[in-house]
């Protein structure tokens, strides 16, 4: 059998695995992304919101002019 000498090993782990500094690097740099994610949902969501009441005042306001038109006035 063969064995593989310390070396060898670290070098076999050092592919397959990934260390723990660029593990944290990659970490901060996806929280980062999603923490902008959060705020570009927060303006979306009150945008949204906005439009939402503003469709809902126009269509009360034709509803309000067709009942008009029906019932005279």
């Amino acid at each position: 059998m063969n064995e593989l000498g310390r070396d060898e090993i670290l070098e076999i782990c050092d592919a397959r695995y990934v260390k723990r500094c660029e593990c944290v690097a990659e970490m901060d740099d996806v929280i980062g992304k999603l923490h902008n994610d959060d705020k570009r949902l927060a303006v979306i969501e009150l945008q949204v919101k906005i439009n939402n009441w503003l469709s809902l005042a126009i269509a009360g306001g034709v509803i309000a002019l067709v009942i008009k038109v029906f019932l005279g006035g």
